[in-house]
C-alpha cells in the first residue's frame, strides 16, 4: 500500500491513501550538479571567536591530515579547552582558500552540529533535495553525502559529538565515507577509522592574549607590566590554562571594570580554584564556578532566561526566536537589551555573523544543576516552541525540524509535573518525529503521552483516547497492523463512550482502524467503517468539510482496490470538488486528489 495522506483533525489523525499511488516505488532524487554549492550545509557562516589565538601547532597538524584524506577526531578529556573553535578556525581557513582559488583541494565544505544521533543531525544540516515521503528525507541525506564524497573532495566537519561510536549506528556510517572527516567530541573510542588528536591547554601567552583581548575590547590596550605577575597567577594557579574559564574571567573584570589585581583579590578573596586530576580532567569546575558566577547578582530577568538557555542544546539560537521564546517569561521586552547584558557580563556567547546567542555547557550544567528549571516559570517557553514545532498547513516540516533537539531537551529537563502542558508539547514533537519517520522517538514520546493521559486524567477521558490513537498511527506507519489494531479499538471504545458516535473524533478512529483494515487487505471490513465514518461527517460537519473530502477519498480507494473503478470514480471525484471548492485548486491536497 503506499503512503498516506495525513490530515489533521483536532487530536486525531486520519489516515488515506495518496490517488494513483498504489505502486509506488522508492525513488531517491538528488541534487544536479549545478545545484551544489562549495558549502553543503545549512550554515555557512561558521566563524571562530574574534580573539582565537595560538594553536599553531594543532592545526598544522589537522590541515596536514585533513589534506592526506584522513578522518580524525578532537579529543581532550572535559569541555572548554577549545576544540569547536580549532573546527570552527579550520572551517573559515577552508572557505577563504575556496574564495581565492576555486581549484583548490576540496569541491564541497560542510559543518554539521551534532545532536542526539547522525542521523537527525545529518537530516537537520546537511542541504540535500526533500522527497515526496518524509520517510525517504533521511536516506536521500545519507545518499547526497556518499555523492559529495565520492570522488574524495569532501571535508566535513561534525562537532561536539557526545557519545562514543558504538552507541550510534548512523555514526558508524561516517567510517565508510571517504574524504576528509573531522570530528571533536570529550569520548575517547572511535575505532581505527578515527586517529585520535589530543587538544591540550594553551601556553600562557596565548591565554594572556585572550584575556586582554576581552578585557579590552576594541582596543589594543594590554594589562600593565605592574599586573603581570598577578594575571599569570590567575591563568595558571586559579584557572589552570582553562580557556573558557579564561575568557569567563575576562568578562568579568571587564564587566565589573576589575583591574587584575582585584580580580585576583576577589578570586582568593572566594575560595576560586579549579583543580585536576593527573590526568587533566576536571574534577570541580562546578563548585568553582558557583564561586566565579553568582547568580543572586542577577535579577530575576536574567536568571530566568539563563535557566531556559541551560536546558538548550549547544546549538545557536537566532536573535528573533530568542526573544520569541525568552522575554515573556522572563517579564522583559526588546528595548530592555537583557540579552545583550548577559553577553556583555560574560555568560551568553553571541555570534555576530549569525546574530544569535548560545551557553556554553560548562555554564550550562552550573545553572542548570543549581536552579533546576521548572514549567511555572517557562510557560512562554513551552507554547512558544510548541507553536515552531507545528508542520505548517503546506506540509513541509522544514523549518520545524531544526527545533526538534531544543523540545527534546525542554522535555527531559524541564520540571512539568503532570499537566496538560506536557502532554500537549510531548504529543506536538512526536507528530513532528513521526512526520519525517522518525518512529522510534515518536512511538517512545507517544507512549510517555499516553502514561501522563491515564495517569492524571484517567481512561475515560478525551485526551486519553487521543494518545491511544496517536501511539497507534505509528505502529501502522510501521506495518506493525496488529499493535495499531488493538489500540485504534481501545480509541473507539473511549471515544464512544465519552463522545458518543456522532462526534468528529469517533469518526477519526473508524477512519484509520478502516485503514489498518484495508493495509491487511480486508476490505469488507475497511469499506463499511469508511461508510461510517462519512456518514458522522457528512452529518456533523457537512459535506463542504475537509475531513469529509478525505473521506470520500479514502472510501474510493478501496473500491479502487477491489476493481470497482465506477465507485472509486465517482467518490474521487466528490473529493476533488469538495477540496477545489473549500481549500482551492492550488492547495497540496487538492494536487494529490
Amino acid at each position: 500500500m503506499g503512503p498516506e495522506n495525513v490530515n489533521r483533525l483536532k487530536d486525531s489523525e486520519i489516515h488515506g491513501d495518496f490517488v494513483g499511488r498504489d505502486n509506488f516505488s522508492v525513488n531517491i532524487i538528488l541534487f544536479q550538479d549545478s545545484e551544489r554549492e562549495f558549502v553543503v550545509t545549512h550554515n555557512a557562516n561558521v566563524k571562530p571567536v574574534s580573539y582565537f589565538t595560538g594553536r599553531e601547532t594543532e592545526l598544522q597538524d589537522l590541515c596536514w591530515r585533513i589534506e592526506a584524506g584522513r578522518k580524525s577526531v578532537l579529543v581532550s578529556g572535559m569541555g572548554g579547552i577549545g576544540k569547536t573553535h580549532i573546527c570552527r578556525k579550520l572551517f573559515e581557513e577552508y572557505l577563504n582558500k575556496h574564495a581565492e582559488d576555486e581549484k583548490g583541494p576540496f569541491q564541497h565544505i560542510g559543518y554539521i552540529e551534532y545532536n542526539e544521533d547522525m542521523g537527525s543531525s545529518l537530516q537537520n544540516c546537511l542541504k540535500f533535495k526533500r522527497q515526496d515521503s518524509p520517510e525517504q528525507n533521511q536516506e536521500a541525506a545519507w545518499m547526497e553525502l556518499k555523492h559529495l564524497a565520492a570522488g574524495g573532495k569532501l571535508l566535513l566537519f561534525v562537532d561536539n559529538v557526545d557519545k562514543p561510536i558504538s552507541a550510534d549506528p548512523d555514526l558508524q556510517k561516517l567510517k565508510g565515507i571517504p574524504g576528509a572527516i573531522v570530528l571533536t567530541s570529550r569520548q575517547t573510542s572511535f575505532g581505527d577509522e578515527f586517529e585520535p588528536c589530543q587538544i591540550g591547554f594553551l601556553g600562557m601567552e596565548q591565554c594572556k592574549e585572550i584575556y586582554w583581548k576581552i578585557r579590552f575590547k576594541g582596543s589594543e590596550k594590554k594589562v600593565n607590566p605592574e599586573e603581570a605577575e598577578d594575571l599569570e597567577y590567575v591563568i595558571k594557579s586559579l584557572a589552570g590554562r582553562h580557556t573558557i574559564t579564561v575568557e569567563y574571567l575576562a568578562h568579568l573584570a571587564r564587566t565589573k571594570m576589575w583591574s587584575v589585581k582585584k580580580l585576583r583579590e576577589k578570586l582568593e578573596e572566594n575560595g576560586f580554584y579549579l583543580e585536576f586530576h593527573k590526568d587533566g580532567k576536571l574534577i570541580n569546575i562546578q563548585e568553582s564556578y558557583e564561586i566565579l558566577y553568582d547568580l543572586s547578582e542577577l535579577t530575576e530577568a536574567e536568571q530566568n532566561i539563563l535557566e531556559a538557555f541551560s536546558v538548550f542544546p549547544y546549538i545557536p539560537l537566532k536573535v528573533e526566536i530568542c526573544n520569541e521564546w525568552l522575554l515573556a517569561d522572563a517579564g522583559a521586552d526588546e528595548d530592555d537589551d537583557i540579552l545583550i547584558g548577559l553577553y556583555e557580563k560574560g555568560w551568553l556567547q553571541f555570534d555576530i555573523e549569525q546574530e544569535s546567542y548560545v551557553l556554553h555547557p560548562v555554564l550550562a550544567q552550573f545553572i542548570y544543576k543549581k536552579n533546576r528549571p521548572g514549567f511555572q516559570k517557562h510557560t512562554g517557553l513551552i507554547k512558544a516552541c510548541k507553536r515552531y514545532l507545528e508542520i505548517p498547513e503546506n506540509g513541509s516540516p522544514l523549518e520545524c525540524q531544526q527545533y526538534i533537539s531544543f523540545a527534546e531537551n525542554i522535555i527531559k529537563k524541564v520540571y512539568m509535573g503532570d499537566g496538560s502542558e506536557q502532554v500537549d508539547i510531548i504529543a506536538t514533537l512526536a507528530y513532528l518525529l513521526q512526520y519525517i519517520a522518525e518512529y522510534g522517538k515518536a512511538r517512545e514520546l507517544y507512549r510517555k503521552a499516553l502514561e501522563i493521559s491515564e495517569r492524571v486524567l484517567g481512561e475515560e477521558h478525551p485526551d486519553t483516547a487521543a494518545s491511544y490513537n496517536n501511539l497507534a498511527g505509528v505502529h501502522a506507519r510501521q506495518g506493525e497492523y496488529g499493535k495499531a489494531e488493538r489500540l485504534y479499538e481501545k480509541a473507539i471504545e473511549i471515544r464512544e463512550r465519552v463522545l458518543g458516535e456522532e462526534h468528529p473524533d469517533t469518526a477519526a478512529s473508524y477512519n484509520n482502524l478502516a485503514y489498518v483494515y484495508a493495509s491487511q487487505g480486508e476490505y469488507g471490513k475497511a469499506e463499511r467503517l469508511y461508510e461510517k465514518a462519512l456518514g458522522i461527517s457528512e452529518r456533523v460537519l457537512g459535506e463542504e468539510h475537509p475531513f469529509t473530502a478525505a473521506s470520500y477519498n479514502n472510501l474510493a480507494g478501496v473500491h479502487a482496490r477491489q476493481g470497482e473503478y465506477g465507485k472509486a470514480e465517482r467518490l474521487y471525484e466528490k473529493s476533488l470538488g469538495i477540496h477545489e471548492s473549500v481549500l482551492g485548486e492550488g492547495h497540496p491536497s487538492t494536487a494529490i486528489i
